[in-house]
């Protein structure tokens, strides 16, 4: 508990070197304090939201199954600017790295999950999957949310829309095209904690999901270059060169930390190694203004393939994931600020239709003509960590008009299809027969392997 505990703080503490230096100087110490009393605050917060996560969100999240999240997002929402009595996050300036570090460390664990030796035991079917099941939807969401925010006359008179009203609706409808295309392999978690599932479609499904990630982050990160956001006076490069930056960016720094990791570490200097890798990583995306997703998947494909004990790596970034979505949680709801409610749920009604709509017409044309059930959209529903990273730095770069439309909608799907999907992700493993029994509390650990084997 300790330990994860302090993997919980420790980022945290890095917001405080930002504040410390701005407190040093002496016409901004006020300023300065005030920055790490709120890091502090937050360390502790976060903290016993951990501490009670693990004793009973955990418990009830196995028990009826439901993803846990919607806690930590109305965390963030009480200690940030829309609630304004409480207010601790009001200005989260001093603490944007912090934000890049948790997102990155969600980057680099999926490009980790893409290893040359994993790739060639792949089911075949799995490759349908990744590519109907977010291609679809996403062709979908971001068209219809296009029209939108442009034609629709919901938003904006489309006789009156300016060029930059035209601008931020296309990144934002893009946005939503990457977030309805992404998924989430937790509830296939969740339900392996409670359940013995064997068979083939719950590893498909779930090879789908992390592979899918990988695809939907590259796209992502070419929001960030076609949308680039240069300062003003400055050159503009065109967006393949930033695209070109992005993945070369993240595989150079991939090989040059290689050369530091003898792939024998202890977890704990392989988690603060990885803490600084990563801080780096994503400090310089965030000075480049490129996505920290996608300079970190292409470095953790670098790692998790040419560095000494690259699948160590991978785990450690597992163990610790948890405390970094956690992170994210908070930030995303201290992101939010309030938004036209009749708008906002149209749009996330129209979002959610669209989506489950995709999704099914892609069960569909992948179950045309082979044994995969036409049906499997049911286990491919949840959101997951990386919607959320997508989304907390996507907020972090745009703001205004439909990208808050946007957020609040991705915030609102994170919450209710996180909430569905192990249910109906049970029903889907139930139908196929994958589930055999319920885990006891006294089964251990070997015999739930002997027994599925």
């Amino acid at each position: 508990m300790a330990g994860r505990l302090m993997l919980t703080a420790l980022p945290l503490l890095f917001a405080a070197v930002p504040a410390v230096a701005h407190a040093a100087s002496g016409s901004a110490a006020k300023s300065g304090a005030g920055e790490l009393g709120t890091v502090v605050f937050l360390v502790v917060v976060i903290g016993a939201a951990y501490v009670l996560a693990h004793n009973v969100v955990e418990r009830l999240q196995r028990r009826f199954l439901v993803v846990s999240g919607a806690e930590y997002l109305l965390l963030g929402v009480l200690l940030g600017p829309a609630v304004v009595p409480i207010g601790a996050l009001n200005d989260i300036s001093g603490i944007v790295p912090v934000i890049a570090l948790a997102a990155g460390w969600v980057g680099l664990l999926r490009g980790t999950d893409f290893d040359f030796a994993s790739l060639q035991k792949l089911d075949p079917a799995t490759w349908r999957i990744v590519f109907l099941h977010h291609l679809i939807p996403g062709v979908a969401v971001g068209a219809t949310a296009y029209y939108f925010f442009t034609q629709s006359g919901w938003l904006f008179d489309p006789t009156l829309i300016t060029p930059e009203q035209v601008r931020t609706s296309q990144l934002s409808a893009a946005a939503l095209a990457c977030f309805a295309a992404a998924d989430s392999a937790e509830p296939f978690d969740l339900l392996s904690r409670r359940y013995e599932i064997s068979g083939r479609l719950s590893p498909l499904l779930r090879n789908g999901t992390r592979l899918g990630d990988i695809m939907v982050i590259l796209a992502f990160g070419l929001i960030f270059c076609v949308f680039h956001e240069s300062a003003e006076g400055a050159q503009k490069y065109s967006p393949s060169l930033w695209a070109w930056v992005t993945v070369l960016l993240g595989a150079a720094l991939g090989f040059l930390f290689s050369l530091f990791l003898a792939g024998d570490e202890s977890d704990n200097s392989r988690f603060l190694a990885l803490v600084g890798i990563i801080a780096f990583a994503s400090g310089g995306a965030y000075f480049l203004e490129l996505s920290p997703l996608a300079v970190n998947l292409s470095m953790g494909f670098v790692l998790v393939n040419f560095a000494r004990g690259g699948h160590l790596l991978h785990s450690t970034l597992e163990s610790t994931e948890r405390p970094m979505a956690i992170v994210l949680l908070i930030f995303a709801g201290a992101l939010w600020t309030p938004t036209d409610p009749e708008l906002t749920l149209v749009a996330l009604v129209g979002f959610i239709a669209l989506r489950t709509t995709g999704k099914w017409l892609a069960s569909v044309i992948a179950g045309w003509g082979t044994s995969l059930r036409k049906d499997i959209f049911r286990g491919l529903l949840a959101h997951g960590d990386v919607t959320l990273a997508m989304a907390v730095s996507f907020r972090l770069v745009y703001s205004g008009g439909a990208a808050d439309i946007a957020y609040s909608v991705v915030l609102g799907s994170i919450i209710i299809n996180d909430l569905l999907a192990p249910r109906l992700l049970r029903g889907l493993l139930a139908d196929e027969g994958e589930i055999q029994r319920e885990i006891r509390q006294s089964d251990s650990r070997t015999s739930i392997e002997v027994s599925a084997k």
